[in-house]
């Protein structure tokens, strides 16, 4: 492993002096990775295609299933869900309103926007979507807060003004341009900042409207979260295992083709998706007796997708090291088809024992991989639901 890296860092720094030097001609000397380690065909195989890619060699990217999403659900029409969604937004957002109506509060205005801001399709994506709120509108608070009452009475210039102002924003920006999960908290970094620290064209003296905003915020995030949870709770919870049987039928698709027509890119596509349903599932209050489906919380949802990963890197390696006619894949395939159908049907895994070939390096990794598949059976509180409504 040792040795290949260093082959690879080797020839990254070659083709950097090559670029930097002057024209290249894509003269770089083949990698070669020497010894016989577990993972020498997938490294011989990583270290060809840069070669190719080097080279300027044309490299076939596999081909994704591409589908334009129309623009209307084909059940908008049937399914109650989307009836369901609107009223609960139009029944938070009609609560505030009313509340700071009332009150004769009217820098409170950010109650109703919360409420529409907030509301995702899905209980666990609107949580995100809340606590996201929240931490941003408290961190833009606070240092907008500290700003005014520590640094403001310092300076009076525009050079001090962007001094201030300038870092906020770009951690702002930094944190909306990372991962799609937590981009929304930099967006509503730098929105309430400049609401709060750049609404004057003189020195912030009044701290009103930096405390309404956030009063508005918390109060508007509190009364959307209860509505969402109590009245028809949509949660995701019943598409995580259909999500996750789906992702280890397309890893069986993948076991039992052929090397020249791996469909990749649908799996890397499934792994994605399901990935980012887990984070919505976990953002779920599923400790609360309101939530549809507390079972939820005692499924593998995390161990049955690292072991999807996990069976897919060894796979690749077995593949690249197998035997002519190896039927160990297939076999393999066989097995995460069936371990599919017992993850929607919540069924105890029976203990399936894969004979793989000793010879190949990932031979036993690979069958102690399948072996430890995790187990899916009815959990307590799941079995004590069932009786009570049996």
């Amino acid at each position: 492993m040792t040795i290949a890296s260093s082959c690879r860092r080797q020839a990254v720094l070659q083709l950097k002096n090559a670029l930097s030097e002057g024209p290249f001609d894509g003269a770089i000397p083949p990698l070669t990775l020497s010894g016989r380690g577990v993972n020498r065909a997938v490294l011989q195989e990583m270290a060809t295609t840069l070669q190719r890619l080097a080279q300027g060699e044309p490299v076939a990217l596999p081909q994704g299933e591409v589908e334009k999403a129309p623009l209307l659900a084909p059940d908008a029409w049937r399914n109650p869900a989307y009836l369901h969604f609107a009223l609960k937004t139009l029944l938070a957002t009609l609560i505030c309103y009313v509340f700071y109506t009332a009150a004769d509060w009217q820098g409170l205005h950010t109650i109703m926007l919360s409420c529409v801001i907030v509301a995702q399709p899905g209980l666990g994506a609107t949580m995100q979507k809340t606590w996201l709120r929240i931490g941003g509108a408290l961190l833009a608070s606070l240092l907008a807060l500290l700003l005014i009452v520590f640094v403001q009475p310092w300076t009076d210039s525009l050079t001090g003004l962007l001094a201030m102002s300038l870092p906020v924003l770009a951690l702002a920006a930094w944190i909306a341009a990372g991962s799609e999960r937590i981009a929304y908290a930099g967006i509503q970094i730098g929105f309430t900042f400049a609401l709060a620290f750049l609404s004057w064209f003189a020195p912030l003296t009044n701290l009103t409207e930096l405390r309404d905003r956030v009063l508005g915020i918390l109060l508007g995030v509190l009364v959307s979260s209860i509505v969402h949870l109590y009245l028809w709770p949509d949660s995701e919870a019943p598409q995580l295992k259909t999500r996750l049987a789906a992702l280890y039928r397309r890893l069986a698709d993948c076991l039992a083709a052929p090397k020249e027509a791996v469909p990749l890119a649908p799996l890397l596509v499934a792994f994605t998706d399901s990935e980012a349903l887990i984070h919505r599932v976990c953002a779920e209050p599923l400790g609360t007796y309101a939530h549809p489906w507390p079972q939820a919380k005692d499924w593998p949802m995390r161990a049955t997708l690292a072991q999807a990963e996990e069976i897919a890197r060894l796979s690749e390696g077995y593949r690249l090291n197998a035997a002519p006619g190896d039927p160990t894949l297939a076999r393999c395939a066989e097995q995460l088809r069936r371990y599919a159908e017992r993850i929607e049907q919540e069924a105890t895994a029976p203990g399936e024992q894969l004979t793989a070939d000793l010879t190949n390096p990932f031979g036993p990794a690979l069958a102690a991989a399948l072996a430890a598949l995790p187990d899916w059976g009815p959990t307590p509180i799941a079995t004590e639901q069932q009786a009570k409504t049996s």
